[in-house]
């Protein structure tokens, strides 16, 4: 490429006074990524743990989520093993929910195979041979504050039938 078709495409991209000009697109992309934090993956997503999506992130917007090998998908996963339309991932006040689309190889939770199933923080989810850990912060969060109490509410219950029944005999 010449130094004058450079120039050109890098003029294409600023405007007065070298300001850069973004597409509507580029704008809605980098919106999203900066309320999302952490570079798109503050949120809610889905982190590769199977050799071809390693170490990568897929952030899960929106409330419904395609994943599969085909291009219209809303996660594209390049593998043998995944169906054109493998799975789809929805999300409700409840939390994230997966459905298999009637894939060949399966959906699994935790190396159990589903038809469908609620995903917590922390679950793997295998999709035919790609496997990902859901990490789910505001779940997480909610778990976590539910989980103390939850733990305690036996005890105390006990503690109180314990005290009724002491109250009772003396007197």
């Amino acid at each position: 490429m010449s130094t004058d078709q450079d120039n050109e495409r890098k003029a294409q991209k600023q405007g007065p006074q070298g300001t850069h000009v973004f597409s509507r697109g580029e704008v809605d992309q980098l919106i999203e990524e900066v309320a999302a934090g952490d570079g798109g993956v503050g949120g809610a997503h889905l982190q590769g743990l199977s050799d071809g999506v390693k170490d990568q992130a897929f952030a899960l917007r929106g409330e419904r989520i395609v994943i599969g090998r085909g291009d219209g998908c809303d996660i594209v996963l390049k593998d043998a093993s995944v169906s054109s339309e493998h799975a789809r991932l929805s999300h409700d006040p409840g939390g994230w929910r997966v459905a298999n689309l009637l894939s060949t190889n399966g959906t699994f939770i935790n190396d159990a195979k589903i038809s469908n199933g609620v995903l917590h923080h922390g679950d793997r989810i295998r999709f035919g041979r790609v496997e990902f850990k859901l990490h789910d912060p505001d779940k997480k969060r909610k778990e976590s504050a539910g989980g103390g109490v939850m733990r305690w509410l036996p005890w105390v219950g006990a503690a109180v039938v314990i005290a009724v029944v002491v109250w009772v005999v003396l007197n």
